[in-house]
């Protein structure tokens, strides 16, 4: 379906240039020479625009604007990524990453809308799939960063994935994207207050947060982490491969299991993975066992993002969609966000092993609740009506 193959494209790149500053954020830290502090100011700033960009632009996919939606997404992106190329203070690296945010948020949910529209008795396969390419493409981001870096410097790898960007806009454009049969005619506020009133769309949502809530601190001190336990930027960018490998054909073939038997059952196994996987990181102290390890927690997180996004799909009906998904996302966001400003300075000070086990903790607690609210009450009700 063409629909879906321009969604692919475009999602794999865009989160390609989205990801390319996790193997380069040190290398930047030392051409510019800003502190360690800066670097959760840096990852947040991405985190917090997508939050915005999900609740606020996200439920215009729901009134009819999706095409222009993700149009706009993919300019804005590429704007940002080609101001990392040109930045000389840490200011400028800031306000690039909140626009390469504001991209992503405004393009991912509308982009889960319009898969999950497409077949909702489906919606887990669909939605694994997409997750499988977007993680694809984050990882693969910091290998072409890492790459380019080698063979041209620093700028290359933006300048690169910008123009990319930008050449894909032409199949975007031509691409027609089917609208909802009843469009949502009320107000982003009274779309999210009807679904903040189901338990099970409170529990996608808290489960979005729980999932999502160590990115903010991978972004923030991974590639720091890592050069610090003597990895080079090309080994950085390697281990950000080798976790989306399993990541990717994990999420891929896990979205059947997810309509099969329910996003909650799956659930409970990502999480299960990734608190003990998160705990154990701050103890390490070879680059290629933390790399090994973070394999191992891809299969939790490959599971996961795709149920929560399944969950929210039986929570709402097709009008709301995106809205929905914009909700999860927007958690899922502010939870790493606020890991990115947190684990920046917990590096700094009392190390690694306490930033670690506290983002394990916080991951333990959402996750016990989102469990709490969704799985039961999808429990009691099957299949969700509105």
């Amino acid at each position: 379906m063409r629909v879906l193959r321009s969604l692919y494209l475009a999602m794999f790149t865009l989160t390609a240039s989205v990801g390319v500053i996790f193997g380069l954020i040190a290398s930047l830290q030392d051409n510019l020479g800003f502190a360690n502090s800066s670097l959760g100011l840096i990852a947040g700033a991405s985190f917090f625009a997508s939050f915005f960009s999900q609740l606020w632009l996200a439920p215009l996919a729901d009134r009819g604007k999706t095409k222009y939606l993700l149009i706009g997404a993919v300019i804005v992106a590429a704007l940002g990524t080609v101001w990392f190329a040109v930045a000389s203070s840490v200011w400028e690296l800031i306000a690039a990453r909140a626009l390469t945010g504001l991209g992503f948020g405004a393009f991912a949910p509308a982009a889960r809308a319009v898969v999950a529209n497409v077949d909702p008795a489906r919606a887990g396969e669909r939605l694994g799939r997409l997750a499988a390419i977007e993680t694809a493409g984050f990882v693969t981001g910091p290998v072409i960063g890492a790459a380019l870096n080698e063979i041209w410097g620093l700028d290359a790898p933006f300048i690169f994935l910008s123009a990319v960007l930008i050449l894909i806009l032409p199949g975007l454009v031509r691409t027609h994207f089917p609208t909802v049969k009843a469009l949502y005619q009320g107000s982003r506020l009274t779309a999210a207050k009807k679904i903040l009133n189901r338990r099970e769309a409170v529990g996608a949502i808290l489960l979005g947060a729980a999932m999502f809530f160590p990115a903010g601190m991978y972004e923030a001190i991974w590639a720091r982490f890592m050069e610090d336990l003597g990895a080079s930027t090309l080994f950085v960018g390697i281990s950000l491969t080798m976790y989306g490998i399993p990541f990717a054909l994990t999420a891929s073939t896990a979205g059947k299991y997810i309509d099969r038997i329910g996003p909650w059952r799956v659930a409970i196994f990502g999480i299960s993975v990734i608190i003990p996987m998160t705990f154990i990181y701050g103890f390490l102290t070879s680059p290629w066992l933390l790399m090994g390890l973070a394999m191992v927690e891809a299969i939790g997180q490959g599971v996961g993002a795709p149920a929560c996004q399944a969950a929210m799909v039986q929570a709402t009906d097709e009008s709301e969609r995106a809205t929905g998904q914009g909700m999860v996302g927007a958690a899922g966001t502010l939870g790493a966000g606020l890991a990115a400003l947190i684990a920046a300075p917990l590096y700094a000070g009392p190390g690694p092993e306490e930033t670690f086990m506290i983002v394990a903790g916080v991951v333990a607690v959402l996750g016990a609740a989102s469990l709490i609210l969704g799985n039961r009450q999808a429990s009691l009700r099957r299949p969700h009506t509105i």
